[in-house]
């Protein structure tokens, strides 16, 4: 009896999962047919499906900012499962690996810094990440992210979300204005009837070393009779919170440029560019790509619920989202409607922390600021530390953002002269690559040919085989070379290659 009802709970939980990804296939159908309606307009051929290896590294890639290991890649390649590419994604969105991509990608706007010129401090930073990592863990509406970060009072320390109101030098309606027009309407100024509803916030230092209360003045005027666009104005009552009038109309479901500015922020950050770009700036004069793709994910995350990981999970399970980079000749020119993937390359955390998960060589991070001192444990990832303060000089060369700002543009993509000159000659990375750990067992077993070292540096690097031509033709180079050199001439080879930098 048992058994019989257990195989009757895995039916079922079969069944829901199926009907799950029919559901989410209908959805990502959607978007792919905005997309492919844009592109026989212009009479644009679409590139076609990218395979699994690629698939798995650029998902990864975007959702968790890490590379598979050469486990993980080898059993995706070797599973003949038809929702694998469907179950990956549930896996990464249900990993710490998003948690912490997420919290990077807010640290980055909310710039969450310990000293100037934001000046959070540790403790405050220590609590901003904590809190956004609950948000992230726990798939809070984005709806409802906004309207704690907009509407919290209390310790810095204590009451995370009021850092938001801290990040400036200048405290002021107008500067707290500025950062929610770029951040949550992608506006690079705001209409200054919004000022009104934050003139009641002022912050107050406690005994406690550099803590701040942010508190209200409750006898500030109330806003009357304020139109903020939509249907109607707004009028606060005498002796409230006047933010939380300010964040109802932000986050309602009429003021669609909110959801808008963040599904375009998604989209960017899973096919390498947005479609308005730049992301944070909506403007008459800087128009979406495709209005009715924008208008699809709109109203698509509106209907559900603001739900962050449902938005992620249905641009990932596009046909769009699956395109091969490799162009044809009609699309070859396309840049914005989506016929195929834009490789992009990786930021500075992802390319340091892959050296070190392949190579096992972490770096030491460690804060500059005092109270407390932060040593963060051996074998933390860049990705992780969540301070923007807290630096090496690699992250710096290779473009890391200072958060002094939060504007997407700081985060730069382009591929210099100084990154191609530190990624070729740097003693930091080849010392990394001579200790590679993972590969000790391989070097030392006498039965391990060429072939296969190189097959694993390939499954390392690129989370792909190695083809026959590539095994051959590097052996062919190498052919008196000890298994020490190959590996070390392999792996610099790899990493300073186009495959390996970018996102494709």
């Amino acid at each position: 009896m048992r058994m019989i009802m257990k195989n009757a709970m895995n039916l079922k939980s079969g069944i829901i999962i199926l009907l799950l990804f029919a559901a989410l296939a209908a959805k990502a159908q959607d978007i792919d047919q905005c997309v492919n309606s844009k592109l026989a307009l212009e009479g644009i051929t679409p590139s076609g499906k990218c395979s699994d290896a690629t698939f798995l590294r650029r998902t990864y890639l975007v959702l968790t900012s890490a590379v598979p290991s050469v486990e993980e890649t080898k059993a995706f390649l070797e599973s003949t499962d038809a929702n694998k590419r469907a179950k990956l994604v549930s896996k990464l969105l249900d990993s710490k690996g998003w948690i912490d991509n997420m919290v990077l990608r807010w640290g980055d706007m909310l710039r969450i810094k310990s000293e100037f010129p934001s000046c959070i401090w540790p403790n405050g930073v220590q609590a901003f990440n904590r809190w956004l990592m609950v948000q992230f863990r726990d798939n809070v509406p984005y709806d409802a992210f906004v309207k704690e970060l907009l509407c919290s009072t209390g310790s810095n320390f204590r009451t995370a979300p009021v850092n938001l109101f801290r990040i400036n030098t200048k405290r002021t309606p107008k500067t707290f204005c500025d950062d929610i027009a770029l951040i949550f309407m992608g506006q690079r100024s705001h209409p200054k009837e919004w000022e009104k509803f934050f003139t009641q916030v002022y912050l107050k230092g406690t005994k406690e070393w550099k803590e701040e209360i942010l508190c209200l003045d409750l006898d500030k005027p109330a806003p009357k009779n304020v139109y903020l666009g939509g249907k109607e104005t707004i009028s606060c009552k005498k002796r409230t919170d006047y933010r939380i009038d300010f964040a109802n109309w932000l986050t309602s479901k009429d003021n669609r440029q909110f959801a808008a500015v963040f599904v375009n922020r998604v989209w960017s950050w899973l096919m390498g560019t947005g479609i308005v770009e730049p992301v944070d700036d909506f403007s008459n004069e800087n128009l979406p790509s495709n209005p009715e793709l924008l208008d699809c994910l709109t109203t698509l995350f509106i209907s559900n619920g603001y739900n962050v990981k449902e938005l992620f999970r249905s641009i990932l399970l596009s046909e769009t989202y699956s395109r091969t980079c490799r162009t044809n000749s009609s699309n070859r020119s396309d840049q914005r409607l989506f016929s195929h993937y834009i490789p992009h390359r990786l930021t500075g955390e992802q390319i340091s922390d892959a050296i070190s998960s392949i190579t096992g060589n972490f770096d030491i991070f460690a804060s500059r600021a005092p109270e407390p001192f932060t040593k963060y444990p051996k074998g933390t990832r860049s990705i992780e530390i969540g301070d923007g303060t807290v630096t090496i000089s690699e992250l710096e060369v290779l473009g890391r953002p200072s958060r002094d700002v939060s504007s997407a543009s700081a985060r730069a993509r382009s591929y210099n002269y100084k990154q191609v000159i530190y990624l070729l000659n740097s003693d930091h990375i080849l010392q990394k690559v001579r200790k590679n750990r993972a590969l000790t067992p391989i070097i030392y077993n006498e039965k391990t040919t060429k072939e296969e070292i190189v097959d694993y540096l390939y499954l390392s690097y690129l989370n792909r085989h190695a083809t026959d031509n590539e095994k051959k033709t590097i052996v062919s180079l190498l052919p008196n070379a000890h298994v020490t050199t190959i590996c070390e001439d392999v792996s610099i080879a790899l990493l300073n290659s186009d495959e390996f930098l970018f996102v494709h």
